[in-house]
C-alpha cells in the first residue's frame, strides 16, 4: 500500500471536520450516514475532489460510530452519485438538505 503523507492528513483532518459536524447515527441508514458524511466534507472542502485517501479515514469514523459502514467501492460510488446529482439525497431521512440544495446550486453555476 502505498501512502502519501501529506495528502493522507489533509484526508484525515477533513473527515475529522466533517464527521464533528454532521456524525453517522445509529438508526439511520448506511447510505444516508455516507450522503451526511459526504455533504459535510464538501461543506468544509468546497469540492467533492477530496485528498487522496479519504475513504480510510471515513470508514474508521463510521467503524468507531458503531455504524454500518460500506466497503471502499461503495464510498466511491456514493460520491460519484452525491457529486452527480446531490438533488436525489434529498428526501433520504436525516441527510443535510440545506447542504444538499447548496450543492445542487454550485453545481448549476458550473
Amino acid at each position: 500500500m502505498i501512502r502519501y503523507a501529506a495528502t493522507q492528513q489533509e484526508a484525515e483532518a477533513l473527515v475529522e471536520e466533517a464527521v464533528a459536524d454532521w456524525p453517522p447515527l445509529p438508526g439511520l441508514t448506511m447510505r444516508a450516514n455516507a450522503v451526511r458524511l459526504l455533504a459535510s466534507m464538501y461543506h468544509v472542502h468546497g469540492s467533492t475532489r477530496f485528498p487522496r485517501g479519504w475513504v480510510r479515514p471515513a470508514m474508521q469514523a463510521f467503524i468507531a460510530a458503531g455504524v454500518d459502514c460500506p466497503n471502499a467501492r461503495c464510498w466511491r460510488s456514493y460520491r460519484s452519485d452525491v457529486q452527480d446529482n446531490p438533488g436525489s439525497f434529498l428526501s433520504t431521512k436525516g441527510t443535510p438538505t440545506h447542504l444538499l440544495r447548496q450543492m445542487e446550486l454550485d453545481l448549476l453555476a458550473e
